[in-house]
């Protein structure tokens, strides 16, 4: 298979060290993974991440490995709210900055549930106005986090066109599907798809248009349910894709192409 995570935290420590990471480059490889995207949720994290794309280049050249940086919601508890001003131009200059790896910006989002640490939902959406601004300017697609924040951040995707962006890690509503896809967003799957009864992603993965869907693995977290206790790597990212072609009643070959070639169009990757 031809396969593209759309959204994997290899760079993170709890992915493992640097040995760790280089061997699941290598696996991925093997798995038919052509392209990563590591996703930036932190300014401390920055540097780092684009080094890490760098260094996995070298050990899996058949594997293209994408950038993006972003404020994370979840990481707004850790940052001054006085400061957001000046580290949200930091992000600007860097976005700016970035080398060509870089193919777009976030991860970014709301996350109104445990995980946003009691941060307002006023700040919140604030930082989340301003990647949508720098978003205008450049016309870099967003990697989008929403949790337990739906009709909010469906109001403020419709407030104003923005690039084509990704819903990511999908958790909402079937229902919903639709209104999140105007103005040619995609829905991106991962591995809650893979779990014994799972329905919500099941529908919600029946609802999305072909030219809409999209695969990732989220690594290190939500490992795919037969690959548990093993901490996730984009190696698994077949188990996801049959996972969605199963609920879509579709042949994997046909989810991977279709999927593959969703994430190039988005993204720009280059075949």
């Amino acid at each position: 298979m031809n396969l593209v995570d759309t959204h994997a935290h290899i760079d993170m420590p709890r992915f493992g060290d640097r040995a760790e990471r280089r061997f699941a480059a290598v696996r991925a490889a093997a798995a038919g993974i052509s392209a990563i995207v590591i996703p930036g949720v932190e300014p401390e994290s920055w540097d780092a991440l684009l080094e890490v794309a760098a260094d996995l280049s070298e050990i899996a050249p058949t594997v293209r490995f994408h950038t993006a940086l972003g404020i994370h919601p979840q990481v707004l508890p850790q940052l001054a709210p006085a400061h957001d001003s000046a580290v949200l131009t930091a992000l600007s200059d860097r976005i700016r900055a970035a080398p060509a790896d870089l193919v777009a910006i976030g991860e970014c989002g709301l996350d109104f549930g445990p995980g946003g640490g009691g941060v307002p939902r006023e700040r919140q959406v604030a930082v989340l106005r301003a990647h949508f601004a720098l978003a205008r300017a450049t016309g870099l697609p967003l990697l989008l986090h929403c949790l337990k924040a739906y009709a909010v951040m469906l109001a403020l995707l419709d407030e104003q066109p923005l690039p084509p962006s990704i819903l990511h890690s999908y958790s909402g509503s079937a229902e919903m599907v639709p209104a999140f896809c105007r103005g040619g967003h995609a829905i991106s799957f991962a591995g809650a798809i893979t779990l014994p009864g799972a329905r919500r992603p099941v529908l919600a993965a029946r609802a999305v248009a072909a030219d809409r869907l999209l695969l990732e693995t989220d690594s290190p977290d939500q490992t795919p349910a037969s690959r548990r206790p093993a901490r996730n790597e984009p190696a698994f990212l077949g188990d996801i894709a049959r996972a969605v072609a199963a609920a879509r009643e579709e042949p994997l070959e046909q989810v991977a192409q279709t999927t593959t070639d969703n994430a190039r169009r988005l993204l720009r990757l280059a075949a």
